[in-house]
């Protein structure tokens, strides 16, 4: 009896409860206690246009990449089919090493040699020989006593081809990883840096890791941002345009 007296008040109540309610919210507290979900990436800088390769320059150096790139897989796919024996290492006549930078043609694989002892890159003592320096200096409690040592670039610390083959696919994205965070810090591209750079961009293998992708436009930034800097044409400029055109156009990490 009682309750059919509350239903007239029941319905009343009911009838006075908006459809749709919409909580008022004190947005400037709000807004002191986010945090930003993506960071502010700067933008790539312009290169001056005295400074800037020429489209031609770029269509023909990209070809001759490529097919640097292809040269290289054909090396270790040779090496693949040969796992039943021991592999001999394949390196770079030691004038070669300086002349990467020159010309990525396949003819200049006519100066390889193969040596007579296999380099155990597993080794620190022997992957360490011609590790970048800015790489070892980051880690110098994996050096021994012998080999902790400063060297300059004047010691020949440039990527062998037996190096680079040595390693896995891991490695090689991994050590161009470490290679572009430690120009992160660095005012002028050494071109020690920067054939360590190529060589690794060279061997790595595609589809590229959203985490490479990530790493190859910070090298696009960074070198852009060298070479804004500059006003002049030399061979750094050379090397910053040879690692733009890798990372954007090749790799196709350009915003353009």
């Amino acid at each position: 009896m009682q309750s059919r007296c509350n239903e007239p008040g029941l319905g009343w109540e009911a009838a006075q409860i908006p459809e749709v309610t919409v909580a008022k919210l004190d947005m400037n507290k709000l807004n002191k206690e986010q945090t930003l979900y993506m960071p502010k990436i700067p933008d790539i800088a312009k290169c001056p246009e005295h400074l800037a390769p020429l489209k031609k320059w770029e269509d023909a150096f990209l070809a001759d990449f490529a097919e640097l790139r292809a040269a290289l897989s054909h090396l270790e796919d040779s090496r693949v089919e040969n796992s039943d024996r021991q592999h001999p290492v394949f390196s770079f006549h030691e004038d070669y090493s300086c002349q990467v930078l020159e010309s990525t043609l396949p003819e200049n694989f006519d100066n390889l040699t193969i040596d007579s002892q296999p380099l155990d890159c597993s080794n620190p003592k022997n992957s360490d020989k011609r590790l970048p320096l800015s790489i070892i200096n980051e880690d110098d409690t994996s050096l021994s006593p012998e080999n902790s040592s400063p060297r300059t670039e004047s010691s020949g610390n440039y990527p062998l081809l037996s190096v680079i083959l040595g390693m896995d696919s891991v490695a090689r994205v991994s050590m161009l990883r470490k290679c572009i965070n430690s120009l992160e810090t660095k005012s002028t591209l050494s071109r020690s840096d920067c054939m360590w750079l190529f060589a690794l961009c060279a061997a790595i293998d595609t589809p590229l890791h959203a985490d490479t992708c990530a790493a190859l436009r910070s090298l696009l930034r960074k070198c852009a941002s060298l070479r804004a800097e500059k006003s002049e044409l030399d061979d750094e400029v050379v090397m910053l345009n040879i690692l733009v055109t890798i990372a954007g156009r090749y790799f196709k990490q350009s915003e353009n």
